[in-house]
């Protein structure tokens, strides 16, 4: 079961997108999706050489795009995509984004599994950019701080 993307190839400026790992399931299926089905991979985050995947996708009854993890042996025909389909970004951004940096982490899991080396570089740029996103600036100290000021209801300092 594949999902149309939306104008994948009349994508304008401020059509939202996000770089993605696409991958087809295998001859087997899974238990949640059909044979053929193209999925939406997310990053690495669990240990081990991305043996386990998360991935999102139409559901193999339903057709609603559902989340699952699978093995990565069950994936075949990796490909880094932008995605633009709304129900397909509503999954996978966070973590994926338009940036150049997701756009290089995918490309390089893509890359490994055609045999090339692990993406470590682009994975350490990847995770400084979403460190700062999330965590914020300062030091440990001055985060404690505002956490705390933001409990008493008072203003953080800047």
């Amino acid at each position: 079961m594949e999902l149309e993307l939306d104008g994948k190839d009349d994508k304008s400026d401020d059509t939202p997108s996000a770089w993605c790992l696409t991958a087809t399931v295998g001859a087997q299926g899974t238990r949640a999706f059909q044979p053929g089905t193209t999925v939406y991979c997310f990053p690495p985050v669990r240990g081990g050489a991305y043996e386990s995947v998360k991935v999102a996708g139409p559901h193999r009854r339903t057709g609603t795009i559902v989340t699952a993890v699978v093995a990565a042996s069950d994936l075949e025909t990796w490909k880094a995509e932008s995605i633009v389909n709304t129900e397909v970004l509503a999954q996978i951004s966070p973590p994926w984004d338009g940036s150049e940096i997701s756009r290089g982490v995918a490309e390089g899991i893509v890359a490994w599994k055609a045999g090339g080396a692990w993406p470590a570089i682009e994975l350490r740029k990847w995770n400084r950019q979403r460190a700062h996103r999330v965590v914020g600036e300062g030091n440990i100290l001055s985060r404690f701080r505002n956490g705390i000021l933001r409990l008493l209801g008072r203003q953080p300092q800047e």
